[in-house]
């Protein structure tokens, strides 16, 4: 049997376009690291800002690999490992090279090195193509969702908390992250109220949303306060979008419900601050993979996902759209991820 060789789609310097397709040295895992054949690996906002703005923690650290999202098949184990046997596998991981400063973490290559803590076995029912729109995603939620330094939920249990009486609004339900939101706190036992744009609706229900608002009516205010009031408490509101207007319309929903006036977000720290924040509202920041040295990391990734993904209460959503074949096909989607998309996420079958 020959030895496998590895390729990766490089970013070879600061802002470099396109990507080049080049060899990649095979990784070896240390430790309780694995190293996962790349089947899948799905699009963020992250990876566009990287190649074209430049945004990366350690800019030090080109040639750079981009991908954060990834599924495949575990072909080797670290010595440290015991969760994971080789060659049968299948797992979605989130990609870290950033936080770890190494190219060998990215997703855009045959093989990756995955970081054990940010792991979870798959059903054979899952195509890869539907587990790897979720890493990310649901690190994002999980932060500004059960960090103490977030809104501090109750973390769910495998096949589900009883239903507590509280309701989460997430503003922006139809996106990775809200997706995410939306099933995490659900299964946490929360009741879900959740904006969109209408014709998402039908994603919002299906993945759990009993109460389902269009963030594009000019009431939208008035319509969550009145169709809210009264039917139990507020547990706070979590925001999938960045930007200051609805970051602001979700503050006024708050000052105006009886519960907990906290607003999370995915904005990461050092964000400007915005202006006139209500006093009286709190509003927290997100550092999506502190999760992976707190109690959230393995209470949603080893406790939590991979039951939650058997049993089927959580689905991978949004649906997958492809957008390229093979590493030669990375650089396209990076393109049409930068002009934004809605109710999807892009994937690249790495593998095919």
């Amino acid at each position: 049997m020959s030895t496998p060789e590895n390729k990766a789609a490089w970013l070879t310097a600061l802002k470099a376009y396109p990507l080049q397709v080049g060899p990649a040295p095979m990784p070896t895992p240390e430790a309780a690291d694995v190293v996962i054949q790349v089947h899948s690996a799905a699009l963020n906002p992250a990876d566009p800002a990287m190649q074209q703005r430049g945004v990366v923690v350690k800019p030090e650290g080109y040639p750079y690999i981009l991908g954060i999202d990834i599924a495949g098949i575990i072909t080797a184990v670290g010595p440290k490992n015991t969760r994971f046997k080789l060659g049968g596998d299948r797992v979605t991981a989130l990609a870290v090279p950033s936080l770890l400063g190494d190219a060998k973490y990215g997703g855009f290559q045959l093989y990756a090195v995955g970081d054990d803590r940010m792991i979870a076995k798959i059903p054979d029912r899952l195509s890869f193509n539907e587990a790897s729109v979720l890493p990310l995603g649901l690190c994002t939620a999980a932060y500004s969702l059960f960090e103490k330094a977030a809104l501090a939920l109750d973390l769910p249990e495998p096949g589900g908390n009883a239903p507590n009486g509280k309701i989460l609004l997430v503003w922006g339900g139809a996106s990775s992250v809200g997706a995410c939101a939306i099933q995490a706190a659900k299964a946490a036992g929360y009741t879900i109220a959740a904006t969109a744009s209408a014709k998402n609706f039908g994603l919002l229900r299906e993945i759990g949303a009993e109460y389902v608002f269009d963030y594009n009516n000019a009431g939208i205010i008035d319509e969550i306060v009145a169709t809210l009031k009264g039917k139990g408490e507020l547990a706070g509101i979590f925001s999938a979008i960045i930007q200051p207007a609805p970051l602001a319309q979700c503050a006024a929903v708050a000052g105006q419900l009886e519960g907990r006036k906290h607003v999370g977000t995915v904005r990461p720290p050092g964000f400007p601050a915005l202006d006139n924040w209500p006093e009286g509202v709190e509003i927290s920041s997100c550092e999506s993979t502190d999760i992976m040295s707190s109690e959230v990391g393995p209470a949603i990734w080893r406790k939590w996902l991979p039951v939650a993904l058997e049993d089927g209460s959580m689905k991978c959503r949004p649906h997958y759209e492809v957008a390229g074949k093979g590493l030669e096909g990375v650089q396209g989607a990076v393109d049409l991820m930068s002009k934004g998309v809605s109710g999807k996420k892009l994937v690249v079958e790495i593998a095919h």
